[in-house]
């Protein structure tokens, strides 16, 4: 049997996050949920991730900053690390870039199933490399 792929999504709107990780463990996606910056880097230090969805605008230490703390660190930067926001300027994007997310997704974009299969998608990508 295959082990189940486990992703963290740091996301601070409880709902949101809620929602969207339903959908993921009903689609046999184990989903592990950091409210903040500080608590996503807890998690990281202590679990390792097939993928990470990264909520930018965040309280207290927003995204771009968790990103930059993950890529800076040499045991946390093997994470693939998603931005995922509804920031869609191009400035913003080619920071989350810079800073070193190997993607970027606008959570309007996405339904719960459809994140799901982009989820999945992004799961084999990771595993064919």
């Amino acid at each position: 049997m295959a082990t189940k792929a486990k992703i963290l999504m740091i996301e601070d709107e409880k709902d949101l996050a809620e929602i969207y990780s339903l959908q993921m463990k009903m689609s046999g996606i184990d989903v592990v949920i950091a409210q903040n910056g500080a608590e996503a880097l807890d998690i990281l230090s202590k679990q390792s991730f097939d993928l990470v969805l990264l909520d930018l605008l965040m309280p207290e230490v927003d995204g771009f900053e968790v990103l930059k703390k993950i890529k800076g660190d040499s045991k946390l930067k093997k994470n693939k690390v998603y931005a995922w926001s509804n920031l869609t300027q191009k400035k913003q994007i080619d920071l989350a870039s810079k800073c070193g997310a190997d993607g970027f997704l606008i959570k309007s974009e996405y339904t719960p199933s459809s994140l799901v299969a982009k989820v999945n998608e992004l799961l084999k990508s990771k595993i064919n490399k």
